[in-house]
Formats: structure tokens, C-alpha cells, sequence
């Protein structure tokens, strides 16, 4: 599908801006009512998660290499322990220790999106209407939350602290006691739940793989090509290699952490295996890992929504990139309150938007009753702002707001789109595929 009804290029200067999406008022997306809450240092936060946030740190990238911690205990196993091995096993140790508290802390934040998406998925099946499109997106961020995060990193976690444990007690290996427990918290009981659950996340990336090539498929015969199918068969493609270097990662990594309590060979292949890991996490956060509101509102998600955002954001990303002052670049100096709104929605820039202008001094009020410590906001309450003289402070913020956060948040919203066009040109093919 074209793009040219989402973007119009001013040919005599040089310049792109942003049209309203004609397309997106059939298929419009409601700049959803949120409630913010204000804390004791007077700084407003919203009541409650309202979004699916499924990007780990980078952090927890370094999980696997945690892992291998006990590499001094293994590799010096003798009895007195040298002193240059005492401090090996110390630093290990402490470095699987504290990735133990990493991989938990982040492991509960998992949980709560886990909780999110099993509600969101319950309401999504109680409710009526078309919703499949919806959740098979839900299905892959439940899937990648359980196996390629939280899952990961309860399983990773406890094995990072037994080995930990396992070390620590391997300073004290000249008690045979001692030696013999060590061996196996650090050994065979510390990496027998990561090796288990590798077999299984090995098992989901085969499964991330082929649903990818499912979509491409559908792709290459439902979207006419174009920037929105370029991108897509793009993600498809890394989609892909993540998904084989994660199962190629667990596997071989699982495997050879059952034979170092009694080899040292694996260690320098475990050093690789940990270096693509991170390497694995970091692609993950930076290309396929996005962000998305709860689907607590009902609009359509199909091509004729989709394509166009894609190209609208193509623009938009294209412009913070290549120009130096991408908010005169694309005119938004011009739009009107409801169609900045609009704008500042289809780049998922609302909800920072909305918090920046509760937090401005000169306008925060117009939106607050009062010393209220609560506000709820939806798409009327900005109609306080339709004077003319208040437009400029409107602008001022919407620029700042735009200037800090907007190309993180462009990236991810077209990863999001990308993953929700697979999602429906997948299900538009099964539809015609069986009548």
C-alpha cells in the first residue's frame, strides 16, 4: 500500500510535514483517559501500569557469564587451594551474587507484565468482536515474558546464587565436607536448572522462528511493496537471527555447564556462549523489543491503519535523524491542539506529554481542581487549551517533549506496528486460506 497519504513533501522547500491521517480517523486510535497520582515531592506519576513494557536491561545480558562464576572453584579443584585461585573464586562469587539480585529484580517486574497480559488476555476473550489480531500480540509478548525474560532469569537467577554459594565454599576446600558440597552447588545442582530451562527456551525460539516465517510468507503476498514492507521483512529478518542465536546460545551453553565440574575445556566456549548472550540481549533491546498500551480500548488493526502509521513514523524517524531541528521540519508548529494530540498519539507520546504538562507550572494547573493529589485526563480535558496565547506554551512543551523522548519512543512504537502488521497479515491469509 502507498504512503502517500500520510506524509506530504513540500517539493519548492525541501521540507516533509505531517498531514492528518485521514485513514487513522476510520480506524481511530482514542488518546485513552489516564489517571495520574501526585507524590510527596509533588511530582505527578500514573495510578497504575497501563502499559507492556517487555524490554529487559542490558544487564541481564551478563546472566550467562554470571553462570560461569565457578570457573576458579572448577578449574584450580585442589587441595591447598592457591592463593591467586582464593581470589578468582572470590571475584566469581561476588559477581554471580549480584547478578542473582539483577536477574530477581527484574524477574518481578516480569511477573507484574505477565499478571498485566493473562487480564488483558481474559478480558480480550470475554469481550465481543474481532479480537485475534489482538491475541496472537498478546500470545507473543505473554510467550516472550515466560521464556525470554522472566522464566530465564528465575532460572538463571537460582543457579547464579547456588553457584555463588557453591564458590564461596570452595575457599574452604581443604574440609572434605566442604569440597564435596561445594562441588555440587557449584557444579551439577547450581547449572541443572539453566541447562533444563535452555532445553525449553530453545524449544520457544523455535517457535519465534517459525511464527516469523509464517508472517513473512503472508507478507510477501498480502503487502504491496513499499516502506511499510520493507521494514517488516527487515524485523522478520532479525527476528529470525535472534531467535536462532538464542536457541543455538541455550543450548550449547546448558549442555557444556554440566560437564565443567569435572572438565575445564568448556570454559572458553562458555565465555563465547556468553558473549553472544549479551550481544543476543542487546539486539533484542535495540531492534524487536517494544513497548504498548494494555488493549483496553477497541480500534482496528489492519492493513489500512497500519501501513499508513508506518509510513507517517518512517517520516518522523527520518526527520529526527537527518535534521537538526525536526520540529519545524515537519510544521508541527502549526497544528491545532487536537491534531497535536492526535500527533503526539500515533508517536506514543501522549502519556509523556500528558506528565510534562501536569509538571509545567503555567499549565498544570488549568488541568488540576484545585491541590487535588489525583487527575484523570482524556482527550476533552485538553480543550482548556485552545486560546491562541496558550498554544505557544502547548508547543514549547510538545517540542521539548518531542526533542527528549520522541525517537525512542518512534522506534518502539514502529516496532510495535511491525509485530501487530505480521500478527494481521497472518491472520487475513489463515482467513482466506479456509474460506
Amino acid at each position: 500500500m502507498p504512503c502517500s497519504g500520510d506524509t506530504r513533501i513540500d517539493l519548492e522547500m525541501g521540507k516533509e510535514s505531517i498531514s492528518v491521517d485521514r485513514l487513522s480517523r476510520r480506524h481511530n486510535r482514542p488518546a485513552t483517559c489516564t489517571s495520574f497520582i501526585r507524590d510527596k515531592t509533588g511530582v505527578f506519576h500514573p495510578c497504575a501500569q497501563s502499559r507492556i513494557r517487555n524490554i529487559p536491561p542490558l544487564a541481564i545480558g551478563f546472566l550467562d557469564l554470571a553462570n560461569s562464576g565457578d570457573f576458579a572453584a572448577n578449574v584450580f579443584n585442589q587441595v591447598p587451594v592457591p592463593a591467586y585461585a582464593v581470589a578468582l573464586m572470590a571475584i566469581g562469587a561476588t559477581v554471580a551474587l549480584v547478578m542473582t539480585f539483577v536477574a530477581f529484580w527484574d524477574a518481578k517486574r516480569s511477573c507484574s507484565n505477565i499478571k498485566l497480559l493473562r487480564k488483558e488476555r481474559k478480558m480480550l476473550e470475554e469481550s465481543t468482536g474481532e479480537h485475534r489480531v489482538e491475541l496472537d500480540i498478546n500470545h507473543r509478548d505473554l510467550g516472550t515474558e515466560i521464556f525470554d525474560r522472566g522464566g530465564v532469569e528465575i532460572a538463571m537467577g537460582i543457579g547464579a546464587f547456588l553457584i555463588s554459594i557453591g564458590t564461596y565454599m570452595a575457599i574452604g576446600g581443604a574440609n572434605g565436607a566442604v569440597w564435596f558440597g561445594s562441588n555440587l552447588l557449584s557444579g551439577y545442582i547450581g547449572n541443572a536448572l539453566p541447562a533444563l530451562y535452555g532445553v525449553l527456551n530453545a524449544g520457544w525460539s523455535v517457535y519465534v522462528w517459525t511464527r516469523a516465517q509464517t508472517q513473512a510468507n503472508a507478507a510477501r503476498s498480502h503487502l504491496d511493496d513499499g516502506i511499510a514492507k520493507t521494514l517488516f521483512l527487515r524485523r522478520i529478518k532479525t527476528v529470525q537471527e535472534h531467535a536462532i542465536l538464542t536457541a543455538v546460545v541455550c543450548l550449547v551453553s546448558g549442555a557444556l555447564s554440566m560437564v565443567t565440574p569435572t572438565q575445564w575445556w568448556p570454559y572458553p566456549v562458555l565465555l563465547v556462549c556468553g558473549l553472544a548472550f549479551i550481544y543476543g540481549t542487546w539486539a533484542y533491546k535495540t531492534h524487536i523489543g517494544y513497548e504498548r498500551a494494555l488493549f483496553t480500548e477497541s480500534y482496528l488493526l489492519d492493513k489500512e491503519y497500519l501501513v499508513p502509521q508506518l509510513c507517517t513514523l518512517q517520516t518522523v524517524k527520518t526527520a529526527m535523524l537527518v535534521k537538526t531541528d525536526a520540529w519545524d521540519h515537519l510544521n508541527l508548529g502549526n497544528l491545532s491542539m487536537s491534531d497535536l494530540i492526535r500527533f503526539m498519539t500515533n508517536c506514543d507520546l501522549l502519556g509523556q506529554f500528558r506528565l510534562d504538562l501536569l509538571d509545567e507550572p503555567c499549565l498544570g494547573p488549568r488541568l488540576i481542581h484545585g491541590v487535588a493529589s489525583s487527575v484523570t485526563l482524556d482527550e476533552s480535558s485538553f480543550s482548556v487549551f485552545e486560546q491562541e496565547d496558550q498554544m505557544t506554551e502547548i508547543h514549547r512543551v510538545a517540542r521539548c517533549c518531542i526533542e527528549r523522548c520522541g525517537m525512542r519512543q518512534v522506534r518502539l512504537r514502529e516496532r510495535y506496528l511491525l509485530e501487530a502488521l505480521g500478527c494481521h497479515l497472518t491472520n487475513q491469509r489463515m482467513n482466506e486460506k479456509h474460506g
